[in-house]
């Protein structure tokens, strides 16, 4: 089991267990929070322009918008890293980015993210594993500092461990 595989379930599970949200996109239309493995992906800025530029194409309020959205980063990976709880482990520190779009002046946004980060949490908290990976429930969360309204940002920093990887024979 690769570290790509510990993200494309996290990514899943996440899609899986917030789907029932009431989330929304930039346009305000309702919306499901889509993962991304490590980053946001490159999106060109005029992937859909015609191929004759017309100035009313400007004006169409075509855009490529990620809200909301979460990015799933593998931060660090270490192998054989000596644990006090159980011993020698593979394991990798793992930040799930999330980003909620929320133009309510009440600042629902942030109560939002909230919610869609602890059901991360809770979910992981009452069972650590995931498939053949498993994590730690010592978790962090953590917000933007900076006031970005009507985007909203927060992080879950996890330590998940990796399944061991055998040794072959040397005859």
């Amino acid at each position: 089991m690769t570290i790509n595989e510990l993200q494309r379930m996290l990514i899943k599970e996440i899609e899986r267990l917030t789907q029932d949200m009431a989330l929304v996109d930039q346009r305000g239309k309702a919306a499901v929070l889509k993962g991304y493995p490590q980053a946001l992906p490159v999106i060109p800025v005029f992937s859909a322009m015609p191929l004759e530029f017309d100035e009313t194409y400007m004006d169409a309020g075509v855009e490529k918008d990620p809200f909301p959205y979460f990015i799933v980063r593998a931060d660090t990976v270490e192998y054989q890293a000596e644990d006090k709880e159980i011993g020698a482990s593979n394991r990798a520190r793992v930040l799930v980015a999330f980003a909620i779009y929320d133009e309510d002046p009440a600042l629902q946004g942030y109560f939002t993210l909230t919610a869609v980060m602890e059901r991360v949490v809770k979910r992981f908290q009452s069972e650590t594993a995931l498939g053949p990976f498993f994590c730690s429930r010592k978790m962090n969360l953590a917000y933007q500092e900076d006031d970005t309204f009507p985007r909203f940002f927060g992080a879950l920093e996890m330590l998940w461990y990796l399944p061991d990887i055998e040794m072959e024979d040397l005859e």
